[in-house]
């Protein structure tokens, strides 16, 4: 496992190495592109500058010639506008507006016939200096714009020119994209013709006096390209030599995973098997110590009323002593018996006894210790004809044990007073034992049947456990709740008839 974690680390260095590298590489192609699209930004956008120049200077030459005569349709207007037009195809239209009131002539002669047209004077921009130019795109053409050049008073100068053209010489790398905005109004868009991982785009200002333009210029940076294959195939090797390493090293951490808990639960399968031992023999004690109580109490005084029975030569008080002792006995060999075949894994010894019986057999037993202690005792028994179907000794055993236990949870209460109830309920009986004393903590409450488990600081937490074994070994059942005081409830099946 160390060797595996070892190479696991040593391998993890490596990837994060080449990653590194890997970055460093593609930092390094990413800014060398960059510094291609400056350069090739500022090269188109120096050479868009010369065209944007010619232009000027067409207008220039055309407004001189225009100038030299009163009527604009010369030969030489015409014969410059037609070699402009010819040397300089983006040019796509020459004339001269003259404009007349509301209404306005003009003239072209970027054609070998001059062509009159009519329009309204309101449709031309307001140009108030001589010289001055104004550029506008045309409406529903984005690709054209139209320059005006005021001659004179009354005498514009038009040129129109396809935007396209501008770039049309390889200005822009093929793989670019580009946009040629006019102020607001965008001329030209084009895309990056492929999917990239990156883009970048700068824009630049083109300096021009009539046409202001400004140039955006985008960079696609494909992943082989920040990436080149020789940085990349031994970054795959890593990741995949990392990935089986990893998956390797998670499978034998698992594995370990599997074996430490293996190992603890076989350590607690043992401890669990100890400690039923344990409860076994601890749930035998107490069942002896329970039982055999009251059977060695009632020998101890049926024997002391016999020696003052021969004291006082009254054979009468001798013979029903001696018939105690015997009964006792009787019952003593029965408990052990009982307790025997218990801790053998025997059958319960179930005999059907009316409900009112078992219960006042049981009080029998248990009422001298409870007057002892100054506990009253109230006890309601309804349908006590009923019959219950149990093991009489394991049932006294029971409830000897939840009276002891209620009795010393009152010692010291003012007015201790425990209340019990059986009544038939279905084909049930229910047996409620009730006591007024501080009752089960909330903490506790959950765990009271649970072997060992004991809120008496000379308990040894086998008591409850072992009566709630009993009443399951009659097919019945015990739960605890707070009523105030402590509460056991004890549900027995009835006989049916």
């Amino acid at each position: 496992m160390k060797r595996k974690r070892h190479s696991v680390l040593v391998l993890l260095a490596g990837l994060a190495t080449a990653i590194f590298f890997s970055v460093l590489v593609a930092a390094f192609n990413y800014r060398t592109g960059l510094d291609d699209l400056n350069i090739s930004l500022s090269a188109a956008g120096t050479r868009l500058g010369e065209k944007l120049a010619q232009h000027e200077a067409h207008l220039t030459a055309l407004a001189a010639v225009v100038r030299m005569g009163e009527q604009e349709q010369t030969d030489s207007v015409r014969g410059l506008a037609e070699a402009i037009a010819s040397f300089y195809p983006r040019i796509t239209e020459i004339a001269t507006i003259h404009v007349e009131g509301a209404s306005a002539v003009m003239t072209r002669y970027d054609q070998p016939n001059d062509r009159v047209e009519e329009q309204n004077s309101a449709e031309l921009p307001v140009l108030t200096t001589p010289g001055s130019t104004v550029v506008r795109s045309q409406t529903g053409d984005v690709q054209h714009y139209e320059i005006y050049k005021l001659v004179a008073p009354g005498l514009y100068l038009l040129m129109k020119i396809d935007a396209g053209g501008l770039v049309a010489d390889g200005l822009v790398p093929h793989d670019y994209g580009y946009q040629l905005w006019s102020e607001e109004t965008q001329l030209i868009n084009r895309p990056l013709r492929a999917s990239t991982l990156l883009t970048a785009t700068r824009d630049l200002d083109v300096k021009s006096a009539s046409q202001p333009f400004r140039l955006e210029m985008s960079r696609g940076f494909r992943t082989t390209e920040l990436l080149p294959p020789f940085v990349v195939l031994p970054l795959l090797l890593l990741l995949a030599a990392a990935f089986y390493l990893l998956v390797a090293f998670r499978r034998a951490v698992r594995a370990e995973q599997l074996q430490e808990r293996r190992a603890a639960l076989l350590e607690q399968e043992t401890k669990l098997a100890h400690a039923g031992r344990v409860n076994a023999l601890g749930e035998m004690a107490s069942g002896i110590a329970h039982e055999l109580a009251q059977p060695v109490a009632a020998l101890l005084s049926q024997s002391q009323a016999a020696r003052r029975a021969i004291v006082i030569e009254r054979r009468d008080i001798l013979e029903q002593a001696l018939d105690a002792n015997v009964r006792e006995a009787k019952r003593a060999g029965d408990i052990l018996g009982r307790m025997r075949a218990y801790i053998a894994g025997g059958a319960s010894q179930l005999e059907t006894v009316p409900l009112e019986r078992a219960l006042t057999e049981t009080m029998l037993l248990a009422e001298p210790d409870l007057a002892r202690r100054g506990i009253a005792v109230d006890t309601v028994i309804a349908s006590g004809d009923r019959l219950l179907r149990i093991d009489t000794i394991a049932f006294q055993q029971v409830f000897h044990n939840i009276l002891r236990n209620a009795a010393e949870a009152l010692a010291g209460q003012d007015d201790p007073q425990i209340s019990i109830r059986a009544e038939a309920s279905g084909n049930q009986a229910m047996l409620t034992i009730t006591d007024n004393g501080p009752g089960i903590s909330a903490a506790a409450l959950p765990h009271i049947f649970e072997p060992f488990f004991t809120t008496k600081p000379e308990g040894m937490g086998l008591g409850l456990p072992l009566c709630a074994r009993l009443i399951e070994k009659m097919d019945g059942s015990m739960e605890a709740v707070n009523v105030g005081g402590a509460r056991i409830i004890v549900r027995l099946p009835l006989e049916t008839a």
